[in-house]
């Protein structure tokens, strides 16, 4: 029986070892997949029980024959009882040696799993955080992008706002510059209006005096008084076309001899030859 037993636990660290170098092997290669791992550890769980199995069945036939033996001995008072004493004491030492190989083994085979399993984790965590890293830096190229995106419509708000502060100051220039010219207009209307009211009233005045001269020449005679009338009658006549009646009054030397067909192509006065600012159209009833 102590042959057995020591063939056994021969056995029992030949398969015991063969499990180390698996695990020191990396069980199989840590490389593969996490269900393989399992199936791994459960075939060594699996052979570790029935390794249990068999030493527990092996202690209990040892000590069914050792009580048959000390039952043998004690009745036939045989004077093999020491021989039988160091038999037994044998066997103790061996179970007590397969009991600590085994619990040494199995501290082993934990300590392995343990590590086995904080490798996995320290794995599955490199995997979860390059991942991360890599989203992250897609979310910080996308904030960038979105950053320049907003300055980039900040910049073209900003020159639509310049541009059109700068449309509003020249819309207030150009309403500015057409009140000025409608009130120079206005300025200009209200003088010529009273220039040309002077004017009428100054020819009004010398047709009444050459009235007079004429009635008293025309005591003398008739003939100058027709030549005056003529000379009236041609002043009102237009200087372009010597058709029509003058009707428009150039500025700013202020002769009445154009009429407004013909006031486009008078640069100058065709009287004083003074350059021609502006004109007004009088109507003469």
């Amino acid at each position: 029986m102590a042959i057995q037993a020591q063939l056994y636990s021969e056995n029992l660290g030949f398969s015991l070892g063969g499990s180390q170098e698996w695990v020191d092997n990396g069980c199989g290669g840590f490389n593969g997949s996490c269900f393989n791992l399992q199936q791994h550890q459960q075939q060594y769980m699996q052979q570790l029980q029935s390794q249990q199995e068999q030493i527990q069945g092996q202690r209990n036939y040892q000590n069914f024959f050792l009580d048959n033996s000390l039952m043998g001995s004690t009745l036939k008072n045989s004077p093999n009882y020491g021989f039988s004493h160091s038999l037994a004491s044998q066997f103790d030492n061996q179970r007590q040696e397969i009991d600590q190989f085994i619990t040494l083994q199995s501290e082993r085979l934990r300590l392995v799993l343990q590590e086995q399993r904080k490798q996995q984790l320290a794995a599955l965590m490199r995997k979860v955080e390059s991942k991360a890293l890599a989203l992250l830096r897609q979310k910080d190229e996308e904030i960038a992008k979105a950053t320049n995106r907003a300055m980039e419509l900040e910049d073209f708000l900003r020159k639509l706002e310049m541009e059109n502060q700068a449309w509003q100051r020249v819309a207030k220039e150009n309403e500015a510059k057409v009140m000025s010219l409608n009130h120079t207009i206005e300025q200009i209307k209200e003088k010529a209006c009273g220039i040309f009211s002077e004017d009428a009233e100054s020819c009004c005045d010398d047709n009444m005096g050459n009235r007079e001269e004429g009635t008293g020449e025309n005591r003398g005679g008739g003939g100058e008084g027709e030549e005056d009338e003529e000379d009236s009658t041609s002043n009102m006549v237009c200087r372009g076309c010597n058709s029509r009646n003058s009707c428009v009054l150039l500025l700013p030397c202020r002769h009445f001899c154009s009429c407004k067909a013909c006031e486009g192509f008078f640069d100058h006065c065709p009287v004083c030859q003074t350059e021609k600012k502006g004109w007004i159209e009088a109507r003469i009833f």
